[in-house]
């Protein structure tokens, strides 16, 4: 059986029946939100069967995409009562890249009230920054989607309209630091090699199953994928049997507007593309960073174990 044969038939009519898209507030006109985030340590199962353990923002009342345990969806000019409180053994902080939104540093078992106005339309990256190069690589890092204030499917208001959108949010993992900082212990950020890599918390095949990460679709619709860059290195990001138009990098509008099939998603940088589905298929979309394709790497089967998504019509 070829490749494209046992990604069809892995696949089967699940494509058809997903729904994990990344739903717009059900309202037309800003509102008070109010929203608590928790920095604490967990254990994360990866794919290959091997435990990490990881840092990671929780919302006790909802979810992200995937088996993200936090994730926002707002909408333009809602204001946001965003209490943090921190688990963790050292302070943290909240900063929404690209923005002025920052909590101070916030110290072990206390808690802060960060009250804001919901950004301009787009997609963006909120981690912890106190910590430096360690917060985002223990996984201190989450998705936030501002939808436009005229509650409109489009990425911004004037902006490219779309049928469905999802969130692929990405990050990776050195086990070694894991390690470090479970037993108190240091690392040298300067040996900092990521051997583990999620999309939405999730690797492949485990993305596949999930509604989050497969990214199903149906012919004659424009599809928006947020590509959202959570983790420490570079991803470029490659798509099978479509091309996509780049309509926005950290919500500034792309003029040149081109079909490309690899986009370069860096550090902290969210990537919208519009994928006009043109035929029928199922594919995959994943990075072009060989080892972010694997599980410490290895192939956890011969397709991968990282940085794979499935697109399905």
């Amino acid at each position: 059986m070829n490749r494209r044969d046992f990604i069809k038939t892995s696949l089967g009519a699940m494509a058809f029946m997903a729904s994990g898209l990344t739903l717009a507030p059900k309202r037309a006109s800003a509102a008070t939100v109010d929203i608590t985030l928790i920095a604490e340590g967990a254990q994360k199962t990866m794919v290959d069967e091997n435990t990490l353990y990881v840092w990671q923002f929780t919302d006790p009342n909802g979810k992200g995409p995937g088996v993200l345990p936090s994730g926002m969806v707002l909408l333009e000019g809602d204001t946001v009562n965003l209490t943090i409180q921190n688990n963790l053994d050292r302070p943290i902080n909240f900063t929404v890249e690209g923005t002025s939104i920052q909590t101070p540093n916030i110290n072990p078992g206390d808690s802060y009230l960060l009250t804001f106005t919901a950004p301009a339309a787009g997609s963006y990256v909120y981690c912890d920054t106190a910590n430096g190069f360690i917060g985002k690589a223990m996984g201190l890092a989450g998705p936030m989607v501002v939808m436009p204030a005229d509650g409109s499917s489009t990425l911004y208001q004037g902006g490219p309209a779309f049928d469905r959108q999802y969130t692929i949010f990405l990050q990776d993992y050195d086990d070694r630091l894991n390690a470090a900082i479970a037993n108190g212990g240091t690392y040298n950020i300067d040996d900092y090699l990521p051997n583990y890599y999620t999309v939405n918390g999730l690797s492949y095949p485990d993305t596949k199953s999930d509604g989050d990460t497969l990214i199903a679709m149906n012919v004659g619709e424009n599809v928006a994928i947020r590509l959202m860059n959570g983790g420490t290195i570079i991803y470029p990001m490659h798509f099978h049997g479509y091309h996509v138009n780049v309509i926005s990098r950290n919500r500034t509008p792309v003029t040149d507007v081109i079909d490309k099939d690899t986009i370069n998603v860096g550090v902290g940088e969210c990537v919208d593309v519009i994928l006009p589905v043109i035929q029928a298929g199922a594919y995959p979309l994943h990075t072009h960073y060989v080892p972010g394709v694997t599980a410490n790497g290895v192939y956890v089967n011969p397709y991968g174990g990282g940085l794979i998504v499935m697109l399905a019509s």
